[in-house]
């Protein structure tokens, strides 16, 4: 699978995030925490905490659903590795290029999942009612992380990743029945798609 990648100065940026907590009258207290931009997809910059949250959304995919296809078209290992690269992230801002750079290729595959995310978007592939209800109930069966459900539905960010499944399924789930769901049959057919998404989806990384 051959990735499209356009490099940019090595500029570290970062998103300022700021939130007011409003204690009572004329009384408040502000909360401000840094996040930093990892890379740009198309206009849409990507945060270190947007991919903390779906590498929490594909363990718990992983954890709900094992088989979706998903979490096949990645393959399992991906988890762990997208796991341990973001434990180990450096704090410092010295380490952090050096660090994108040893880890390149997981930080192409990162950005191949926000390219799905980003166009299965655009497919308006919604996560039913009833679909997330059985979301939810699967997730408490099997003791899964329940952070990626929110009242009585799902997160945002995690309907964006079942979105992706939504999309993935319909397009494939004829040849996989097929192939008795052995997706690696028909790995060239993804590749096509792969390849026709980043022609249409641009990257950037910041380092």
């Amino acid at each position: 699978m051959k990735l499209l990648s356009k490099r940019i100065s090595p500029i570290l940026k970062y998103l300022l995030l700021f939130n007011l907590l409003i204690g009572g009258l004329g009384a408040s207290t502000e909360l401000v925490s840094s996040d930093r931009f990892l890379f740009k997809i198309v206009d849409q910059a990507v945060s270190l905490q947007d991919i903390r949250y779906q590498s929490r959304n594909l363990k718990a995919l992983n954890c709900i659903y094992s088989d979706a296809i998903v979490i096949q078209f990645f393959d399992k290992k991906f988890i762990s590795e997208f796991d341990n690269f973001l434990n180990k992230f450096p704090t410092k801002d010295e380490d952090v290029i050096r660090y994108l750079h040893a880890h390149e290729e997981i930080l192409k595959k990162t950005s191949l999942l926000f390219k799905l995310l980003r166009y299965a978007q655009d497919q308006n592939k919604n996560v039913s009612k009833d679909l997330s209800k059985l979301i939810q109930e699967s997730a408490k069966a099997n003791r899964c992380n329940l952070d990626v459900l929110y009242k009585d539905t799902l997160k945002t960010n995690f309907k964006s990743l079942l979105e992706i499944e939504l999309y993935l399924r319909a397009r494939y789930e004829g040849q996989l029945q097929d192939n008795k769901k052995n997706i690696e049959q028909i790995r060239s057919s993804f590749d096509l798609f792969i390849e026709s998404l980043n022609k249409q989806f641009s990257h950037e990384f910041y380092w």
